[in-house]
């Protein structure tokens, strides 16, 4: 049986994987088909058909889910930052300015945070939360019960 054209996944995205999870970071998974010169579709078909694909784009997800974690407790915790402003007359700088600022804590973010964090303590609806607390109880209960039958 002869050979056939290679596949465009050893062409276009095998010698690029380690540039692929840096893609994953910055871009879609549609932008990184487009600069790697093929098709969205051919290339979800790719991401199921070769692992190595798959886990170069989940290693890219996984640094960006980490920053954004990072950006979040920032967020819910508050911060100091320094914003520097240039002084420039007639295209020549005359001085800098550099100011410390602060960022309270925002409530949203704490929110969302407390949510994903610690879910048995917070939520929208606490009476839920407690009716949800007790049903697994329950639940428990009962199947302890009917172990010992």
């Amino acid at each position: 049986m002869g050979k056939g054209r290679p596949s465009k996944y050893h062409s276009h995205i095998e010698p690029h994987l380690s540039e692929i999870a840096e893609m994953a970071t910055r871009m879609t998974e549609a932008q990184i088909a487009e600069s790697l010169g093929v098709s969205y579709t051919q290339f979800r078909e790719m991401k199921k058909k070769y692992p190595p694909l798959s886990d170069s784009l989940k290693k890219g997800r996984k640094t960006v889910v980490e920053r954004g974690r990072s950006a979040l407790i920032k967020k819910a915790e508050g911060f100091e930052y320094e914003e520097k402003k240039r002084i420039i007359v007639k295209g020549k700088v005359i001085r800098e300015e550099i100011t410390t600022k602060y960022c309270p804590p925002d409530v949203a973010a704490i929110n969302l945070l407390l949510k994903n964090y610690d879910p048995e303590n917070w939520a929208n609806d606490p009476q839920m939360l407690k009716i949800r607390k007790e049903e697994l109880e329950l639940a428990r209960e009962k199947m302890e019960r009917s172990e010992y039958v």
